[in-house]
């Protein structure tokens, strides 16, 4: 499998300063992540200290990697492509900026981030499990999962991935922070 970089665009926009962040006073790293790990409120809109601080719509933030990935794989016309996590539903509204007539579908574990999601696709998004995907077999023509999998179990790691497989034609794109 080819490793293909389409975030360090995103992660080389903003400054970080990860070692104030794991010691930080009022939320040490054991105890954001507890607390993020709800994956509510807390985790998407409250402290950064606990995780994205207010995570909102940015203008374009995400066209650059859905173009990216256009323009990698080779997709028919009207392709149907899925995030597999996709909490607001960023990336996949970002999608159709750049294919139009695309056929999105998001799934995230997150009930508050579904209800929080972009208005205008919240219709083609839904609670949900990366290891029991709703869809039948070769549905997508591009799966996507960024940032999704390093929260699961372990146990949880393998069916995930052949859920993906699962539901995916060819064209997957995994990416797993450390």
């Amino acid at each position: 499998m080819a490793e293909v970089d389409f975030m360090s665009v995103l992660h080389k926009s903003t400054q970080r300063d990860y070692l104030a962040r794991v010691n930080d006073p009022d939320f040490p790293k054991e105890k954001a992540a507890k607390i993020a790990k709800q994956f509510d409120f807390d985790y998407w809109d409250g402290d950064r200290a606990i995780c994205y601080g207010g995570y909102r719509y940015l203008e374009g933030r995400w066209e650059k990697v859905a173009r990216a990935m256009v323009e990698h794989y080779e997709l028919p016309p009207k392709p149907k492509i899925l995030d597999i996590g996709c909490g607001k539903g960023f990336l996949l509204y970002d999608f159709l900026k750049v294919i139009p007539d695309a056929e999105i579908h998001g799934i995230d574990l997150s009930p508050y981030a579904i209800a929080n999601s972009k208005e205008e696709i919240r219709d083609r998004l839904q609670v949900g499990t990366a290891t029991e995907l709703p869809w039948p077999d070769d549905y997508f023509d591009l799966v996507i999962s960024i940032n999704t999998m390093h929260c699961l179990y372990a146990q949880d790691l393998d069916l995930a991935l052949r859920e993906m497989e699962r539901v995916g034609q060819t064209n997957k794109y995994l990416c797993v922070e450390s």
